[in-house]
């Protein structure tokens, strides 16, 4: 009795809702002529669950969405997102040779292939088998928004406040029950619904010419399930110009630097020690310091430090948590090297350690490569990281061993953003844009410093401090410079 006096009308509505058959409620909109003009009705949301290979997806009318944002207000206050959080958004198309505007609004995509999922270094991420839902697991994430990276979309987005990242997850809870998600409920136009699609249909409309809407990245890649209606495809982003250089992730600038840098000092000092055994320890001692503070860095660089852990749990499909686990090797190689120098214990030891030592180190190199080349952008394809990465240790362990042999090494290092900012190619244009742009400064500053490090080439400490300084300019141009895939207005 109790429970049934704390009832309101909305309770016995929302009761009714749930109860009435799809014949009554197809029955009042013909009463209320709110029937669409078409001969087929469909309802927001379907009466069944997915079958086998079938999951949700969104379709989206873009003829119907008038950019009122009412999703985006209603996503926001049903999940109690924080004020500068959005877990759908919305961007405009407009005509490239006609004056015709679209506005698309997007969310997660709840993709066949989530490229969040595979790169996610602590599993943090589930694909239901039921539904196709792309769910995050909050209590499993780190907050190393390598997710971000992997989505073309952007749709991860991190919350500061928590340190972590969150995303859309078609309020999976509320579909459970029969309910609409709030942004499908919401749009006074109808213009977002829930539809039941088959991995074979998905196949069918991810092929590798096939996007999303103009301008976005290309389908085949994570295989996106939301499907839009009457796009205009003479079209292109209002956003597509957009030169804003891309977060610089300065954690992670200083880590890649100094871990390569310590490689090729481990790596040139066992090889020089395996022909003069008496050759000064200060090598493999700085080596060692550069080595740990780039982990430190890389730790500063999670938004949930302490559960730093957990980062081995995705080795299977993620290169970041292949290259944590390479490296947590290297670190306990590193002071075995050291003192297997400083006691002066036997060559074959020594030797042993430090052969071990430069191949982890290398290893853990090919890994970082990899971590950058698997978001697919171009900027940071395997080829060029491959000549970003290696060229560093090598310039570092020529600088302590031959520094005559580092000047071409460097020179072609210091090249490469010319290259970018000077290239035709279109893969580059946005590239050259920010370099020669907003980013000219620090572009400078990188090229000053490496020269200046060639010229103090006759003292090689000197010459690797500011080779260093020029790498660290680099590396952020490395990061700002990128051209980020995304859906338009994210």
């Amino acid at each position: 009795m109790k429970e049934e006096s704390l009832r309101t009308l909305i309770d016995d509505l929302l009761l009714e809702q749930q109860q009435i058959s799809a014949v009554e409620k197809f029955s009042r909109y013909q009463k209320q002529n709110y029937l669409p003009d078409t001969n087929v009705y469909r309802d927001l949301i379907p009466i069944g669950k997915p079958g086998q290979d079938e999951q949700y997806a969104f379709e989206v009318d873009l003829d119907v969405c008038s950019g009122c944002k009412a999703c985006v207000v209603a996503c926001h206050s049903l999940n109690g997102l924080d004020d500068t959080e959005t877990w759908r958004d919305v961007g405009n198309l407009i005509g490239t040779n006609t004056s015709t505007q679209q506005t698309v609004t997007t969310a997660c995509h709840h993709c066949a292939d989530p490229a969040c999922l595979n790169g996610c270094p602590t599993r943090a991420y589930d694909k239901d088998k039921d539904t196709g839902i792309v769910k995050h697991l909050d209590d499993q994430c780190i907050g190393c928004r390598y997710c971000e990276m992997k989505c073309p979309y952007e749709v991860p987005k991190y919350n500061e406040r928590l340190g972590i990242v969150r995303k859309c997850d078609m309020c999976h809870g509320r579909i459970s029950e029969g309910e609409a998600p709030a942004c499908v409920q919401a749009c006074p136009n109808e213009a977002i619904k829930i539809r039941i699609v088959s991995k074979q249909e998905i196949d069918q409309n991810t092929g590798d010419d096939e996007t999303l809407v103009p301008g976005t990245f290309t389908s085949t890649y994570t295989q996106p399930s939301t499907r839009y209606l009457n796009v205009k495809w003479d079209s292109e982003p209002s956003d597509n110009e957009n030169i804003e250089p891309a977060h610089a992730h300065w954690p992670l600038v200083w880590m890649l630097v100094l871990t390569q840098a310590a490689t090729g000092i481990f790596a040139a000092d066992f090889l020089s020690r395996l022909q003069n055994p008496e050759i000064s320890i200060a090598g493999p001692v700085a080596g060692c310091v550069l080595f740990f503070s780039g982990l430190v860095c890389s730790v500063l660089h999670l938004g949930q430090p302490l559960k730093a852990w957990k980062a081995f749990l995705g080795w299977r499909t993620s290169w970041l948590s292949r290259e944590i686990i390479v490296f947590g090797g290297v670190g306990g190689l590193a002071p075995c090297y050291v003192l297997a120098v400083a006691l002066n214990l036997p060559g074959w030891m020594t030797g042993t350690t430090g052969g071990l030592l430069a191949i982890a180190g290398l290893t853990g190199i090919w890994t970082s490569v990899k971590v950058y080349s698997d978001t697919k952008r171009p900027f940071w394809s395997t080829r060029l990281n491959l000549l970003r990465f290696f060229g560093t240790a090598l310039s570092f362990g020529l600088l302590l061993t031959s520094p005559a042999m580092a000047a071409p090494v460097i020179i072609s290092l210091l090249g490469l953003e010319w290259f970018y900012a000077l290239s035709s190619s279109s893969k580059y244009r946005k590239v050259g844009k920010r370099l020669l742009g907003p980013l000219k400064r620090s572009l400078l500053l990188r090229q000053i410093l490496g020269g200046l490090a060639i010229l103090f080439l006759f003292s090689p400490w000197i010459a690797a401090a500011l080779f260093l300084g020029s790498e660290i300019a680099g590396r952020s141009l490395f990061f700002r410079a990128v051209d980020e895939p995304k859906m338009p207005g994210v």
